[in-house]
């Protein structure tokens, strides 16, 4: 039997999506936070991820600046930095400090690499809509890089297990993968 659901409480339905940190700024005035508002939109030529961003975000701030920012992807290893990043304003703390969090100069963009993640995604931004105060950001990927031992051109989850957000402190983890037709 299903139930009908709050609207307020519809969104999870649809999540969890991958974590992942976005940074923003440039080496010298970085700031990260956490986002689960993330998804592909094109797959190549060129490659294109939307993020959704509220307008008040410091990070936000310093994106607008260049229109540059890296996706960051962590694993079950970086959790609690991961939740520490998107739960604090960098206005008021260096959180990359504050978290433990190595940022390191990007190929092709101003702003850093979270250094501890398995994945980045350098981006320039090419787009946005406003939807009430969040903006959709339709992003470029300009360079891509990734730990090798965890990536087979998907995240391989018995070595690396991607962050979901599920809802206040409650995160799940991607434990494995499966192919069409076998057996769950």
């Amino acid at each position: 039997m299903k139930r009908s659901l709050p609207l307020n409480r519809a969104k999870w339905l649809v999540e969890p999506g991958c974590v992942v940190l976005v940074t923003g700024g440039t080496m010298e005035k970085a700031n990260v936070m956490t986002i689960s508002w993330q998804t592909p939109v094109q797959t190549a030529d060129p490659c294109l991820v939307l993020l959704v961003m509220h307008q008040g975000r410091y990070t936000y701030e310093l994106i607008r600046q260049n229109n540059e920012l890296v996706i960051n992807v962590p694993g079950a290893d970086l959790l609690d930095q991961t939740h520490l990043v998107g739960t604090v304003s960098g206005r008021q703390i260096d959180k990359f400090k504050e978290a433990g969090l190595t940022a390191v100069p990007g190929q092709l963009v101003q702003p850093p690499l979270v250094a501890e993640c398995a994945g980045h995604l350098e981006c320039h931004v090419v787009q946005t809509f406003t939807v009430g105060n969040h903006d959709l950001l339709v992003c470029e990927v300009v360079h891509a890089s990734v730990e090798e031992d965890f990536f087979d051109g998907a995240w391989i989850p018995e070595k690396f297990q991607t962050l979901h957000y599920m809802s206040a402190t409650q995160y799940g983890l991607l434990g494995r993968r499966v192919d069409a037709g076998e057996d769950c």
